[in-house]
């Protein structure tokens, strides 16, 4: 015990085996959320070759995770634990890469760098999901040490060892692309700093590797324009950077409230522990080339994923390990810079070991980071389940968690629509949900909805409309439970299901233009069925159209004004032009107004003209439509 290598040697085991201790409590506690069910049954209903072609037209990604997977889950199962089981040992590896690390940066062991990612919320999170961040991330963090290593030593072998895993990273999700290539600009700037030429290994490495990411982007090219973009690209470069830092920091980035706090937190710890880096007197090439990775690698990967309009903090994260790696590296080091480097050290070193115990205390007790509960709502639903009933999922990008906790008939659910992808130009209209939930719901009793992310999809509420204009009393039964981010609702139809027409159906209406226009247009309105006085409603449908890039208010209502054979008004209802209101984007696609319009006991049975004047806080705007309506008597 008194040789240091070996001290070291045991110190970092121990630090691996809390790595692995951390990452397996509770493995299997929470539900598989949709991503991570997506991997498993993509891996599942897929050989090896066909995850090649599917990742690039489903995933726009790389295959190499769901390979894997499917070869480890014919190996352990598919249970919770088994598949989220690979990433933990993905995860824990970066562990033993970063110790690695900071012996090849300090030129003597430290534990310090693998012990922050060993206790990380953020890598522990990673390692807990069935997803492909985890092994990504100790690949770049594997691909960051052997280029240090060919800085160092500039043999063969460890370029072509950087070049393998900076190919593996790769094949595991194509952001880490960017990281290869802040290698190479590294490499390269480092190499010709120093004075030397550009070696043929290293040209070789970095040609070879460079050729494999443009392969498989021209190989994933030609799909880019059925893949929709989910996420709002953000122009706020500042903010942008805030949440990537802080992302480094805390898992998801909940709750909000510690972003800008977080984020600048790390900002300035990670400076300065590059300027401590670049200061360092032995190795100063090694140090200086490390600190740039861990700067330059989650810019470029946030900057990219802005400009394309995808960006979501979590995948900056892939370099979390590099970045962890780089503060402890700086910290473990700090002793030689003075005293005073090694206060700010330890008061660095303290903050980073209570936030990240904060964080980790939140990731179990908060419900902010609980994952959507999908297998208790499936649970639930298949103990409730008449045979008169059907499951509709909306979003129905979601399907691929549903269907792993469903163990009943495969026809018992529908997913609208039905695309295991979360993709924008998917989005939800009456001719595109009509005939699906018709084929679906004919002749039954009722319906459950199962929601999550339907606003994306859904954003003008076209399935609720739709199951609403057909249930008992118009409205969900009160046993509507939620499940951690998901909404369920049980529809009980008041006779069997009636089907719509599956175009939109012609219309009497007569269409004025006698108002303010704001882009608004009236495709005419239709009575379904006559009323009967006494029913206590009358159901009219209203079809419209918005102009391109002219987003109404979200606010936007139509009034609903009924009068007699004289013109004398019998009663007036206003509504939300949709069942959801307008979105807060340009929603350019045909909007579903079903009005459903409360009778007064009174009424007289005859013919009747019903005016919808559509307004918004402005006042009225047109178009005006005018649409004879029956009442029949009672």
């Amino acid at each position: 015990m008194g040789d240091p290598p070996l001290r070291g040697r045991i110190w970092a085991l121990g630090v691996l085996l809390v790595a692995l201790a951390v990452r397996t409590f509770d493995l299997a506690g929470q539900s598989l959320w949709y991503d991570e069910a997506f991997s498993v049954l993509f891996a599942q209903h897929h050989d090896a070759l066909a995850l090649f072609v599917r990742a690039a037209q489903l995933d726009l990604n790389t295959p190499l995770h769901y390979v894997l997977l499917k070869g480890w889950m014919a190996g352990l199962g598919e249970s919770e634990f088994a598949v989220r089981l690979l990433s933990v040992f993905a995860g824990a590896a970066s562990v033993a890469l970063a110790y690695r690390l900071g012996k090849v940066v300090l030129h003597r062991p430290s534990v310090v760098p693998a012990v922050l990612i060993a206790l990380s919320p953020v890598c522990v999170l990673a390692a807990q999901e069935t997803r492909m961040y985890a092994l990504a991330g100790s690949l770049c963090l594997g691909a960051t040490l052997a280029l240090l290593m060919t800085l160092r030593d500039d043999r063969p072998a460890l370029w072509l060892a950087w070049s393998v895993l900076g190919v593996l990273a790769f094949a595991t999700h194509v952001l880490c692309a960017l990281v290869i290539g802040v290698h190479i600009i590294a490499g390269i700037v480092l190499r010709l700093g120093e004075g030397r030429k550009i070696s043929r290994p290293q040209g070789l490495a970095a040609a070879g590797a460079g050729l494999v990411i443009l392969l498989w982007t021209a190989f994933i090219w030609p799909n880019r324009a059925d893949y929709g973009v989910s996420y709002a690209a953000s122009a706020d470069w500042p903010a942008l950077m805030v949440q990537t830092a802080a992302g480094q920091a805390l898992p998801r980035l909940l709750p909000v409230t510690w972003i800008t706090p977080a984020g600048v937190a790390v900002m300035i710890a990670l400076a300065l522990s590059c300027v401590a880096l670049v200061a360092r007197r032995d190795r100063p090439h090694l140090a200086a080339a490390l600190a740039a990775i861990a700067v330059m690698s989650p810019v470029a990967i946030a900057t990219f994923c802005a400009v394309v309009g995808k960006f979501s903090p979590r995948y900056p994260t892939i370099v979390t390990p590099i970045v962890l790696a780089t503060l402890g590296i700086a910290i473990a080091g700090a002793p030689q810079h003075g005293r005073v480097a090694q206060a700010l050290a330890r008061a660095g070193l303290t903050a980073l070991a209570l936030g990240f115990g904060a964080a980790s205390l939140a990731l179990r007790i908060s419900p902010l980071y609980a994952n959507e509960d999908f297998r208790s709502a499936v649970s639930y639903i298949r103990t409730h389940l008449q045979p008169d009933e059907r499951v509709v999922l909306v979003s129905g990008h979601f399907a691929p968690a549903f269907e792993y906790y469903w163990t009943g008939a495969a026809d018992a659910w529908v997913a609208l629509p039905p695309d295991p992808v979360l993709n924008v130009r998917n989005t939800l209209t009456y001719t595109s949900v009509v005939p699906t939930t018709n084929a679906a719901l004919a002749n039954l009793g009722g319906a459950w909805l199962l929601l999550w992310q339907a606003d994306v999809i859904d954003p003008t509420g076209v399935v609720p409309a739709l199951l609403r204009r057909q249930a008992q009393a118009f409205a969900p039964q009160p046993d509507t439970p939620q499940f951690a981010g998901l909404r369920l609702q049980r529809y009980r139809f008041f006779r069997p299901y009636r089907p719509l027409p599956e175009q939109i159906p012609p219309s009497e209406a007569v269409i004025e233009h006698n108002r303010p226009e704001v882009g608004l247009r009236s495709l005419g309105c239709v009575q379904p069925q006559p009323a009967r006085a006494g029913d206590g409603f009358m159901e009219v449908q209203c079809f419209w159209q918005t102009q391109p890039f002219v987003p109404l208010s979200v606010y936007t209502k139509v009034s609903l004004r009924l009068a007699d054979a004289q013109g004398k008004q019998a009663l007036q209802s206003d509504q939300p032009i949709a069942f959801n209101g307008f979105p807060y984007t340009p929603f350019e696609k045909p909007i579903w107004g079903v009005y459903l319009i409360p009778l007064p006991p009174d009424l007289q049975a005859g013919d009747y003209t019903l005016r919808v004047v559509p307004y918004t806080e402005s006042g009225e705007i047109s178009p005006q439509v005018s649409l004879p309506v029956e009442v029949l008597p009672r």
